[in-house]
């Protein structure tokens, strides 16, 4: 694999520490700031709906620009709202940052992914893909959780300091480590969109809405569903070391999985297995003891079949159009968000309504439904690739 991957994987480091690392953070700046949990948890709905909008406009009004440069202006501007987010006065204040700071981090993944799937042969883009998101992942197993117990030990604030140096870091490393690209294809924003007329790339990405958005009415208020069970603090930070640890083991295990039986059947399994645990998570009662080791048990299943997913969305959509990856990854990532958003919604509903308690029983139901789109997507994938064979 060229090393150049491990560059781009750095960079998602740094963005997945960040946008990972405010869910374990929100009880600590709500206490900090006058607000809620669930008005909390609006940092990470505003930060995803933002990315959500921003990233296929962004993409298309940078589609002719190097994309070495994008990366560098992406890392750049995240660097230094991070650092204005650790001295933000209000609630309001820390918002609009991460709003700003989202139109510009959604550059970041989709550019870097598309590079990755240029540089090695189709048997091999699963793994190189997997390469890239293993930043992500590597970001909840070390990043989120060191963050969080930083945070827990200085202070929220402390935590966007140390976010900020690591993306100082990781744009030092895209600057000079990343070697010179051939320039874009010039395509025209009609062209670029085209494949949006394709009923499978459409519901690819209300797959990928769905997936991560029941995931996150759940992963966004980790912390609220793990304090009556007598975790938080640095014990709650381990949880979370735990969580992306597996996470690492799923991604690499989805770009295997993807490069052997198919990006569909893969995402299929991933599916197929979230159901059962984000039940299981709602039938472990509110009680510290063996229900809070049970709980911790679900942490580690949950994302080494959950984030196999991840590298088999994208190969998926690169497959459809190889032509369009920049912005059909830049809108793949804007279903991602759009689910970050929407789960991060219902969660807070869920919350003020019924409870932590119910978090699992919704976060199952929305994965039902990504499983009937699977079935649609899959449907219209083979409609069109027989439509496109020649006639016998």
């Amino acid at each position: 694999m060229p090393s150049a991957l491990f560059w781009l994987a750095l960079g998602t480091f740094a963005i997945g520490t960040e946008s990972f690392l405010v869910a374990g953070l929100l009880p600590a700046i709500g206490a900090d700031l006058g607000v809620d949990i669930d008005t909390a948890g609006h940092l990470i709905g505003w930060f995803a709906g933002t990315y959500a909008v921003a990233a296929p406009v962004m993409t298309a009004l940078t589609g002719r620009v190097d994309r070495r440069a994008v990366l560098v202006l992406s890392l750049a501007v995240f660097t230094l709202a991070n650092a204005a987010a650790a001295v933000a006065p209000d609630f309001h204040s820390l918002v609009g940052l991460r709003v700003g700071m989202a139109v510009f981090s959604c550059l970041y993944t989709p550019a870097a992914a598309a590079l990755a799937g240029s540089m090695v042969g189709a048997d091999r883009r699963g793994r190189a893909l997997s390469i890239v998101m293993a930043g992500l992942t590597v970001a909840t197993a070390i990043g989120v959780p060191f963050g969080t117990a930083i945070g827990d030990l200085f202070g929220w604030r402390a935590s966007f300091i140390a976010v900020a140096v690591l993306g100082g870091l990781a744009l030092l490393g895209i600057a000079f480590g990343l070697p010179k690209m051939a320039p874009p294809v010039v395509l025209s924003l009609r062209q670029r969109l085209l494949p949006l007329r394709q009923a499978a790339v459409r519901y690819a990405l209300l797959v990928t809405l769905l997936w991560v958005g029941g995931a996150y009415v759940l992963y966004t208020y980790l912390a609220a569903y793990f304090v009556p069970r007598g975790i938080a603090g640095l014990a709650f930070a381990a949880v979370l070391a735990v969580f992306g640890c597996m996470a690492f083991a799923g991604n690499l295990l989805g770009g295997w999985s993807t490069d052997r039986i198919g990006a569909w059947t893969t995402t299929r399994n991933s599916v197929l297995l979230m159901l059962p645990i984000f039940a299981a998570f709602s039938l472990i009662p509110a009680t510290p003891g063996l229900a809070a080791w049970l709980s911790v048990g679900l942490v580690a299943l949950w994302p080494l079949c959950g984030f196999s997913a991840a590298p088999a969305r994208q190969a998926l959509l690169i497959g459809l159009a190889p032509q369009s990856a920049p912005v059909l990854l830049a809108l793949n990532a804007s279903a991602l968000y759009l689910g970050c958003a929407l789960g991060a919604a219902v969660g807070g509903a869920v919350i003020a309504q019924a409870g932590s308690q119910m978090l699992g029983w919704v976060a199952a139901g929305i994965e039902m439904l990504a499983l009937l789109a699977l079935g649609l997507e899959r449907q219209k994938s083979r409609r069109a690739a027989a439509m496109a064979a020649p006639a016998e």
